[in-house]
């Protein structure tokens, strides 16, 4: 958490190893990223943390389906693998009744559970979900932080979550909040022991 200009996205495009720190050290799996060449960089960003954004980021004349299907391509799964596993990911999310919609078919709500899909189609350890339910009503939202609980109840997902919300922060394990790039304050959420 933390007043837009914190350095929230900064910080989950770090984690995310979309940009590098300038100073200091980020291990992820014992591996210092910060001496991590371009083509390992690539295979973590692909294989270990999964991405949810505000804006979707589905491409626009494909369907659901093919859109979660997109990151086990570059992974180099085989078709059939890859249409069954991104079919499991659109149900687990509620979206098998739309997997042949392309996303100016569907609503933002469901937009934004076939982006969740997307993000764990390579099965990540981690998922970054930078102000996932912003753009969304109350009664969507709702539903895609219901999402979010599962799989970190049943799949063991980290989940790292930035958002304004002071209700959505207190569902979590451990709240951090930054300003001006630094960390100022940690406290628990009501998550914390469970």
């Amino acid at each position: 958490m933390g007043a837009s200009g914190s350095g929230k996205s900064t910080l989950m495009n770090i984690i995310g190893v979309l940009d590098r720190a300038s100073e200091g050290t980020y291990l992820l799996d014992g591996m210092n990223i910060n001496e991590a060449d371009d083509d390992e960089l690539s295979h973590i960003r692909n294989k270990k943390i999964g991405f949810v954004f505000q804006t979707y980021n589905l491409i626009p004349r494909t369907s659901a389906l093919k859109n979660v299907e997109r990151p086990m391509l570059y992974a180099k799964v085989p078709g059939a693998e890859r249409t069954e596993r991104a079919k499991e990911l659109l149900k687990l999310v509620g979206m098998e009744n739309r997997m042949k919609h392309n996303p100016d078919e569907l609503s933002g709500g469901q937009k934004q559970r076939v982006a969740i899909a997307r993000a764990m189609a390579n099965h990540p350890a981690i998922l970054l979900a930078d102000e996932p339910t912003g753009a969304l009503d109350s009664k969507t939202g709702r539903l895609i932080m219901d999402i979010f609980h599962k799989l970190n109840r049943e799949q063991g997902m980290t989940i790292v979550l930035i958002t304004h919300s002071e209700s959505l922060a207190e569902e979590t394990g451990r709240i951090f909040t930054l300003m001006d790039g630094e960390i100022t304050g940690e406290r628990r959420g009501a998550l914390a022991d469970n």
